[in-house]
């Protein structure tokens, strides 16, 4: 059953999200780098791929974009999945692999993001309320 209110992403959820997977990310990178199988092609295109990871975890969340980057950080995670895929038969990989945590794809718990639902929907209303009395 889906749910009638949208989903809410604030900007810690894409915090949450960058932090998990940049520990990962900057293992990888350490692993790709000193492995002497990679194909020389290979390693040009994940020096590629780290350096938009790099750009994009680097940067500080939007409260206006939240919901986008937080949807570009499961792409990320798709891929570094991915990586992993290709890269561990080839490689020895430090750390432990990425797995994806076990939600349905959304951040934060169903009441979470009704709370935030509520709060940003009563924000809303307050600024109306609020510029209605200007216009007057």
């Amino acid at each position: 059953m889906t749910s009638l209110l949208p989903t809410v992403v604030m900007p810690d959820d894409v915090r949450a999200i960058k932090t998990r997977l940049d520990g990962f990310a900057r293992s990888f990178d350490r692993s790709v780098a000193v492995c002497t199988r990679v194909h020389p092609y290979v390693r040009t295109s994940w020096a590629e791929f780290y350096r938009g990871w790099r750009q994009f975890a680097d940067a500080d969340p939007s409260w206006l974009h939240a919901a986008a980057e937080y949807d570009t950080a499961r792409q990320y995670e798709e891929h570094l999945v991915a990586w992993q895929t290709q890269l561990a038969p080839v490689c020895a990989i430090a750390g432990a692999p990425l797995t994806r945590p076990k939600v349905t794809g959304s951040p934060g718990s169903s009441l979470e993001s009704t709370i935030k639902t509520v709060a940003i929907a009563g924000a809303v209303v307050a600024v109306a309320l609020a510029l209605r009395e200007v216009t007057r």
